[in-house]
């Protein structure tokens, strides 16, 4: 085997190499669609560590928060060794976490080998799927849904940052402390500029829904991978003034029936129900979507 350097993240063609790893790797990962969209709206993990071998990206390993993140190729486990002790260098003393998906076993090895154990009821990684099927999206009178338009950017990126407003999302209970009345989405102009440039990223199957006013009422963006036959929807969001009128559901039919029209079996979406935001999987749910388990958390005593 080739020597294997650890690099730093740095810069789009790592995006790249991490997408192009998750398309390959799959369903033993993350989807590459979300890979991408993590980069281009800026919320990448850091520290973000690259393993190389023979000039190619073999893998890679991240730290978010006392979360471990992991994903290296299946066919070289010392690669996942390397990363697993670099993290754990790096995060130093305390508790830790680690997200192995089902077949995994090199990162489940690796991360065995550095103190990580399966506890006695291990919380169980999870996200919706379902089955891509030809459908017409169910809309109230005067509502559209249609790929965004040439000229629509700064309409687009609006909608986005009003669906994502932290003090308008539909949190139960307590808001969260950062959700203010000044805090506003953090996505820009630049990122969904950036999200255009990445890799599966297609303006057919960016969607928006036209209210009758002409404006735009929510938005997703489906990344379409076909060689695992698997469409992510990442993100989706309503703007406040058009909820509970079945838009979140018109969206997903309308990406389902895009990725069957692509000869594609499912569609997917990475989130599982939150205590504290709860809406989003419970929309999900009763859109025909099944809570799928994906792997497991292991921990690593402090």
């Amino acid at each position: 085997m080739e020597p294997i350097e650890l690099r730093p993240y740095g810069g789009t063609a790592y995006g790249l190499a991490r997408q192009r790893l998750a398309s390959r790797w799959w369903p033993c990962c993350w989807h590459p669609g979300g890979v991408g969209w993590e980069e281009a709206s800026g919320q990448l993990p850091d520290p973000l560590m690259m393993a190389v071998t023979g000039g190619e990206v073999a893998g890679w390993a991240a730290l978010a928060g006392r979360e471990v993140l992991l994903s290296a190729d299946p066919g070289q486990p010392e690669v996942a060794t390397a990363l697993a002790a670099w993290a754990v260098q790096t995060a130093g003393p305390g508790e830790l976490t680690a997200a192995v998906f089902d077949g995994d076993k090199p990162a489940a090895a690796a991360l065995a080998a550095e103190g990580f154990t399966r506890p006695g009821k291990p919380a169980p990684l999870e996200a919706l799927f379902r089955a891509a099927r030809a459908e017409k999206p169910d809309l109230p009178p005067g509502y559209q849904v249609r790929s965004v338009r040439d000229g629509e950017e700064e309409a687009r990126v609006e909608a986005h940052r009003r669906a994502w407003r932290p003090i308008e999302m539909p949190w139960a209970g307590e808001r969260p402390a950062y959700a203010t009345p000044e805090a506003t989405s953090r996505f820009t102009m630049a990122h969904y500029e950036q999200c255009r440039r990445t890799w599966l990223y297609d303006q057919s199957r960016d969607l928006v829904i036209e209210a009758p006013d002409g404006s735009l009422a929510a938005c997703c963006i489906l990344w379409w991978d076909p060689a695992t036959g698997t469409g992510e929807i990442e993100p989706l969001g309503v703007v406040p003034a058009h909820r509970r009128r079945g838009l979140a559901t018109a969206l997903c039919a309308a990406a389902g029936s895009m990725i069957a029209d692509l000869g594609g079996k499912e569609t997917h979406i990475n989130t599982a129900p939150i205590p504290n935001y709860p809406a989003p999987a419970l929309t999900y749910l009763s859109a025909g979507f099944e809570l799928r388990r994906r792997g497991e958390y292991l921990t690593r005593p402090a």
